[in-house]
């Protein structure tokens, strides 16, 4: 497995600097956060996209700087910056950095209660036998029959609280 699968893997936007705090790296998370492919920035100081970014303040004192809110135009999020160091050497930062959005999500999905999960989960899973059975009262007593469920309970179970 590389590196870069990972990183690409990852929800949250994950960016490397070089010592001078040019971009070398991030993953796709992090190209939408900014609005730009790596291809079009790849070599470019970070400040000329995140005015406010924290990379030089690492860079400079070696100290990371973690689980901060920060707020850029009118982008809300959680950043993390920590140096990167071959031996006793700075050679760089790799930032993490989480919307305000998917922390939010996040927190909901934690403070459902199982019920409200698995409520979800079954609608969800009514739904994706309905779309394959077909739409129309037809596939609804088709799907109802391949879940070992009644009609009724199929209509209870699909609709909004």
């Amino acid at each position: 497995m590389h590196a870069r699968t990972i990183l690409q893997s990852l929800q949250q936007g994950i960016l490397i600097c070089n010592r001078n705090a040019r971009i070398v790296y991030f993953n796709d998370a992090y190209g939408e956060f900014i609005g730009k492919r790596l291809e079009e920035v790849q070599g470019e100081e970070i400040t000329k996209y995140r005015k406010h970014a924290m990379v030089p303040q690492v860079i400079q004192t070696q100290i990371p700087i973690e689980g901060i809110v920060r707020t850029e135009g009118n982008q809300e999020y959680f950043a993390s910056v920590y140096p990167i160091k071959e031996g006793d050497i700075p050679n760089g930062t790799i930032s993490i950095v989480t919307t305000l959005a998917q922390h939010q999500l996040k927190v909901k999905q934690k403070t459902e209660t199982l019920s409200e999960r698995v409520r979800k989960f079954e609608r969800e899973e009514i739904l994706a036998e309905i779309a394959y059975c077909g739409g129309g009262v037809e596939g609804k007593k088709k799907a109802a029959a391949q879940l070992g469920i009644s009609l009724a309970t199929l209509y209870n179970k699909i609709k909004e609280d």
